[in-house]
């Protein structure tokens, strides 16, 4: 018996209450991965073209206060994008095209001779026998002329279908600008002058906070990879412009992206040059940009470093990615960062926001 008279909860009843609640909640989690794993040829390119639509914010912004309308605004760099989109699959596609069998030859060539030089270089006492075993290897991996031309018909059609996936976002995205215009109107005329300022205010902490982060990455990886591309084209690498893309898009994933985007470049510095010098300062030079954006650029840009704990990065990778593969891999850190903006900003919430920080 309580003090006032009522009875408290049984322990046994405020057990089967928080058992309910965990129940409820793994089957909620349960659920909303089914939906994911349901519905993602609608939700990725939704997803991205939200991040896009909150990484030409500040441009928006931008042009707003030169006087332009925001309408119009929205216009030119929807206008603008169009053209980098072009542009951009026009180049990558020229690069595919220009990967032919006789190309391929050229690289195993290429390759015979690495083998050599490696051999001579580590003192081996018969380089003629390395080179026979290269040989036999490439001979037995070889692929004839009519399938390889096939194989990169297929990469071909892969490329296509990622532009239409990109020409699905650029759609999307048309859209989110035209409902952005009028959202504030129908928030108002759906909760009333006062509640919809308080909705608004909150929505624009979150808002500023993610533009933040979005503009942060995406400036941070453009400057990556064009810094990338000059190294590139100093050092006559093929195909520098597909993987100065790569290393932009990749950029995104902590970690590990950085370097799988570096391995193609690099292998490719070895192969074209006689010398192992060039390959070898590509490494360097590649990893230097890598530390310089991302261990001093990113940092003095942001003010702080990324602020998750490095098992929550993991782990959101590891998640994202068994969902959506590398586009999932592509969202995982971004979509964490913004559930914990989200967090961050809701006090009811901000414990949880906390514990995912990396403090």
């Amino acid at each position: 018996m309580s003090l006032n008279g009522s009875e408290a909860p049984a322990p046994q009843s405020q057990f089967q209450n928080r058992l309910k609640i965990v129940t409820m909640s793994v089957l909620l989690v349960a659920l909303v991965i089914h939906l994911l794993t349901l519905f993602a040829d609608l939700l990725k390119p939704l997803l991205i073209a939200v991040f896009v639509a909150y990484a030409i914010l500040p441009i928006h912004r931008w042009l707003v206060r030169r006087g332009l309308r925001s309408s119009l605004a929205y216009i030119v760099i929807l206008a603008l994008l169009l053209g980098v989109f072009v542009g951009v699959g026009q180049a990558i596609d020229s690069s595919i095209a220009s990967l032919t069998p006789e190309r391929i030859i050229e690289y195993r060539e290429k390759l015979e001779r690495v083998v050599v030089h490696a051999a001579k270089a580590f003192g081996a006492s018969s380089t003629e026998s390395a080179q026979e075993q290269v040989q036999r290897i490439l001979k037995a991996v070889s692929i004839p002329n009519d399938d390889l031309v096939r194989r990169l018909g297929s990469v071909a059609g892969t490329f296509v279908g990622f532009f239409t996936f990109a020409l699905i976002v650029f759609v999307y995205l048309i859209f989110l600008m035209a409902e952005k215009l009028t959202f504030p109107r129908r928030l108002s005329q759906a909760f009333g002058d006062s509640r919809a300022g308080q909705v608004k205010q909150i929505l624009e902490n979150i808002n500023d906070a993610i533009v933040r982060y979005i503009a942060l990455k995406t400036s941070i990886s453009l400057i990556t990879a064009v810094l990338a591309l000059a190294v590139y084209m100093a050092f006559g690498i093929d195909f520098a412009f597909l993987w100065s893309v790569l290393i932009f898009l990749l950029n995104f994933i902590p970690y590990i992206g950085g370097l799988v985007a570096m391995a193609p470049a690099v292998a490719l510095a070895f192969l074209q040059h006689e010398s192992f010098l060039p390959g070898i300062a590509v490494v360097v030079l590649l990893a230097g940009i890598q530390l310089f954006t991302g261990q001093f650029l990113e940092p003095r840009i942001a003010g702080q470093r990324l602020n998750l704990s490095p098992l929550l990065i993991i782990l959101a990778l590891g998640f994202w990615g068994s969902l959506w593969g590398i586009g999932g891999m592509l969202l995982a850190v971004p979509l964490t960062v913004v559930i914990k903006i989200v967090l961050d900003h809701i006090p009811e919430t901000r414990p949880i926001g906390t514990l995912m920080s990396n403090m």
